[in-house]
Order: C-alpha cells, then structure tokens, then sequence
C-alpha cells in the first residue's frame, strides 16, 4: 500500500523556533519517515533557512518555498505579515493571532498544489484553513501540545479546532485526563495521548564534549567555562513564560536556596522582560554561585550543561507533556519537578518510588516546595551518593525504553491509517 503524505502544519520546526515545539515536531517528522512521507508547512517568519532549496513559487499574497531537510519536504510561506521575524508576535491577542490567521489565509489558498492525504495539525495554528481541508475531503488530526488560555483569541481558536478535527491527540495523558479533563470531556470518544520522545543518541554523555571525564571533572570544566567554581550543580533551561513555567518560583526558590546552600547554578532562558531583569538582579546578588543566561543556547551547548549538571529544576505550574525533564534524565540528570501533567507522566518520583525514582517531584506553584525539593536533593547528594547515582541510571534506562521517538511515529500512522479508512 502506498505510504500517505502527511501534511504537517505548524508555526515551529527546527530553525525556526521558540521552544519546545519545534524540537519536538522536527523529532516526530524524523522518526515518521519509516512509516510516512511528512511534509511541513510553516510561516517563513525571515528566516534564513540552511535546508536543500528545490523551487520557488510567487502567488499574488504569498511566495511559496519548498526545501528538503533530511528526507522531510518542508513548505515555508512568505508575505510581509508571514515574514514578521517574532515567530509569535506581541502581543498575542493582535499582531499574534493576525500572523496565525493570515498564515491560515494562505495556507487555504495554496493547499490544493500540494499532494497530501491527511493533515497532521500541531496545535490549533491552521484552524481557519480546516474548512478547506474538509472540502478536500482530507482527514485531519489535531495534536495538542498546550491550550493558551491566557490569550482568549487563541484559546478561541483552539476551541474551534478541536471541534473541528476529525481526531484527536493530546501529548501528555495527565494534562487532558486531569488538568483540562472539563474541557476534553466533551471530545473523549475522539481523544487519545500519545507521549512525546527523547533523542536518546543526541542526549547522551557519550555524544557531549567530554565523555570521556568523570561527571565531577565535566561538571569542573562547564562551571569554570560560566565563571563559577566547582560544587553541586542546579540548572533551568527553559522559556521566561510567565503563565506557564513557573520562572517567578524557580527565582523565589533558588534566591533562599542559594542565600542558604553551598551549591551552584546556571539559569538559562529568555522571554518575559520582567522575569529576565529579576533572574539578572539575582545573579548579580549571588555572582560566586549562580550564572543568569538570558539567550538562547544551541542544543549542543545545552546538551554539555545537563551532561554536566546534578540536578534540573522544572517548576511548571502546566505542563503537556515537556521535553527538560526527559532531555536531563536522558543525560544522567537528576530533575526536580512539578507534580503536574507530562512531568508527572514521565518522572517517578523518589517519595512515591525510592527504587525505581528518576527525580523529585514537588507541589507546583508552591516556592517553599520547590526549594524543600532542592534541600532534599543536595541532603541525599552528600549523605548518600548511590541514591543519586542510581536515579542518574534509572532516568536514562527510562528514556532509553518508555519515551522513543519511534514508538510515538507507529502510533501516529496507525491512526492516520484509521482515518484514512473511515467512512
């Protein structure tokens, strides 16, 4: 049989990016091409794009591109609102959503030049093209990786998508069963999770740039290389989202727990301005023990820092599913966690499962918990080492079994494979 052209679309993929979403679609549309031809399809949003250019096509409202990147063909459309550099523009309610429905304007126009058989949403970002889809007579799968019920224009759209979709799949199984099971009541019988992956070979010690050095020797180097000296080593990478990830915890937190403990730490992240100039305000208050990134870093970069790091700290209020928790396990990184959605999902915690735990998880949103998480972590770091060292070798055996890439792609197809045949 022949194998389907699914088309992929989204505001994310791998240069083009903010977070998360780009890693993980790139990572999906990698692994699908065993079982499926992924083709994506995107706003340019200026850009320069290092992939395989096959052809240009200039429409009266949009100049369609098409490249190649590693056997995935990817679609970029351009205009001057497509070409806004902000992939998501500020503020979201505006310029954001008049990016996101312009994209779904053009997207419309030119949809029918492209051979797809099913359309692969990744969140709601096509919602106003889904008519023309089903006037197609195209299958459409929604995957939700975060609802913004902060932004009420999104969250609309959301809403509108979901009713819309023929299918749909949510990346955590706590996020819609629990934290938004109101809401996804309404689409059950219509409603799946399939959990997200890690790279196991990218996120790996073996792959970092000292694989060869003890884990205190690489934690020296990489400490030294951010002018801190050496000892216990805390991290957060993530985006300044003020709604989302819990940054103003992690400050409050971390300003007691440094002002207490003999450790170290590096914060990077960038996004909201406040919380930027708050996370620098403490790194100059605590300058001999913490290191404020406010940038973003390759992932090659990112990989030597949780390679290198004792613990992360992940103090999501929400959290879909999230890929920090599993890019540190991954790296024999210790994560301290909110207890909430996919990090609930994917770290076993070492108060509910001593032998088995891969991290710590604490209350979200609570400062007090998060920073008794981090007391804990260093409590056992000194007086029993082997507690840590075997939950560095549980998290990397668990990402290495339960969250391939692979796993999630067969589930993908199965159900395209289902919509494809239903009547």
């Amino acid at each position: 049989m022949k194998r389907p052209n699914v088309l992929m679309t989204t505001m994310e993929y791998d240069v083009i990016k903010v977070g998360g979403l780009s890693a993980a679609l790139t990572s999906i549309a990698h692994a699908l091409k065993k079982y499926a031809n992924p083709q994506i399809v995107l706003p340019r949003s200026g850009h320069s794009l290092p992939w395989k250019k096959l052809g240009e096509e200039k429409q009266p409202e949009v100049t369609v591109e098409d490249y190649e990147h590693d056997g995935v063909t990817v679609y970029t459309l351009s205009n001057q609102t497509l070409n806004t550099r902000e992939v998501y523009p500020e503020p979201a309610d505006q310029e954001g959503i008049k990016k996101i429905d312009e994209f779904c304007s053009r997207l419309a126009e030119v949809a029918d030049n492209i051979d797809f058989d099913v359309v692969h949403m990744q969140d709601f970002f096509a919602y106003r093209a889904m008519d023309k889809f089903k006037e197609m007579g195209k299958p459409i799968l929604l995957t939700v990786h975060r609802l913004h019920r902060e932004h009420p224009t999104w969250f609309s759209g959301e809403k509108e998508a979901l009713d819309k979709a023929d299918y749909i799949t949510v990346v955590g199984e706590s996020y819609y069963k629990e934290d938004e099971r109101e809401l996804f009541q309404k689409y059950k019988d219509k409603t799946t999770h399939v959990f997200n992956g890690i790279d196991t070979e990218f996120w790996n010690v073996q792959a970092s740039s000292y694989p060869r050095l003890a884990r205190k020797e690489r934690r020296k180097r990489v400490l030294q290389k951010y002018g801190l000296t050496d000892g216990v080593f805390y991290t957060y990478v993530g985006r300044f989202d003020p709604v989302q990830k819990g940054v103003d915890i992690l400050l409050q937190a971390s300003e007691e727990f440094l002002k207490t403990e003999n450790a170290k730490m590096i914060i990077v992240g960038v996004g909201d301005k406040e919380l930027e100039r708050q996370s620098r305000e403490l790194g100059t208050k605590q300058a001999s023990k913490l290191k404020v990134i406010n940038q973003l870093l390759s992932k090659e970069v990112i990989r030597d820092i949780y390679c290198s790091s004792d613990f992360a700290l992940v103090p999501s209020l929400f959290e879909p599913f999230g890929l920090v928790q599993l890019e540190a396990m991954s790296s024999e990184c210790v994560p301290i966690g909110s207890r909430t959605g996919g990090i609930k999902d994917t770290v076993i915690s070492y108060d509910e499962k001593p032998r088995e735990a891969t991290g710590f998880l604490v209350e979200k949103g609570d400062p007090m918990a998060l920073l008794e998480g981090m007391r804990k972590a260093l409590k056992l770091y000194w007086e029993t080492p082997e507690i840590i060292e075997r939950m560095r070798k549980n998290g990397r055996t668990r990402c290495e079994t339960a969250f391939q890439w692979d796993v999630a792609s067969r589930k993908y197809f199965e159900i395209y494979e289902k919509l494809l045949h239903a009547p």
